[in-house]
């Protein structure tokens, strides 16, 4: 992961586009965060579930389904836009207001010192190198291995979560994966439309904000929740629900986008 993230932020050029782009990453998750908070605590019977809710129905897997379906729709020579909405709107929340989450409502035992974990968390290590040796250079063969490192991240995420997936659970938690869902799949992405079209973004530039919005739960959630003790049941159910779901409305909000703007 942090090897992912330094080439992604290595290889980039700054623009206002995604500035803004990355701005609006962070207003989507907040609400998205704030939404849940509102409705989740009356439907969640445990603090783990509750603590749950909130990150996968705040953060969407933005770098391991967004990348790949930005290229295949806006072109390789935009997915610079979608990495920055995946760097804000889920790897700087994850490492932050996801720690505070999880470190407030999980039941890992003993005291977490949370500036710690965060200043010392690999992935955020990787943004700060990048950011720190971006105008330095780094030699072919180095950026190779980081090339090589970075590759291996999607599928040993998949294999970590294919081995934790419980696909039973869905039942068991009806009334939570329909919050998460309407959260994540239909407000994240409609209150990207909302924000694009007030920071008057270009069509291109809409269009990747609302998809990378409309993503499903993240995996990397799973992680999170495995280390501070979150309801790890809940959460391979909420990521394959919302992951099913999405097969659907990704489309659908792309063709809406279509129409709207042509």
């Amino acid at each position: 992961m942090p090897a992912l993230i330094f080439r992604a932020v290595f290889e980039s050029e700054l623009s206002l586009s995604i500035i803004k782009i990355s701005m609006l990453a962070l207003i989507v998750v907040a609400a998205s965060m704030l939404t849940a908070f509102v409705v989740g605590r009356f439907a969640c019977s445990s603090r783990p579930t509750f603590g749950a809710l909130l990150i996968v129905a705040a953060v969407g897997n933005t770098g391991y389904l967004g990348f790949p379906l930005t290229m295949e729709i806006f072109g390789i020579e935009n997915l610079i836009k979608a990495v920055f909405y995946d760097l804000f709107g889920t790897v700087i929340i994850f490492f932050t207001a996801g720690l505070i989450v999880a470190g407030r409502y999980g039941e890992r035992e003993g005291k977490i010192n949370m500036v710690r974990e965060i200043l010392l968390f690999p992935p955020l290590l990787g943004l700060v190198a990048a950011f720190m040796l971006k105008s330095v250079g780094l030699p072919k063969f180095l950026l190779d291995v980081i090339g090589f490192l970075a590759g291996a991240t999607v599928p040993l995420i998949m294999l970590s979560i294919g081995l934790a997936l419980e696909v039973g659970q869905v039942r068991r938690y009806k009334l939570e994966l329909g919050i998460v869902s309407a959260i994540k799949l239909f407000v994240a992405p409609l209150t990207a439309l909302g924000g694009a079209t007030l920071f008057g973004l270009s069509r291109v530039d809409l269009g990747i904000t609302v998809l990378e919005a409309s993503m499903p739960a993240a995996m990397f959630s799973m992680i999170i929740g495995l280390k501070y003790g979150l309801d790890n049941d809940f959460l391979p159910a909420a990521i394959v629900t919302t992951t099913t779901i999405s097969l659907v409305t990704i489309p659908v909000w792309q063709y809406v986008l279509s129409l709207l703007v042509g």
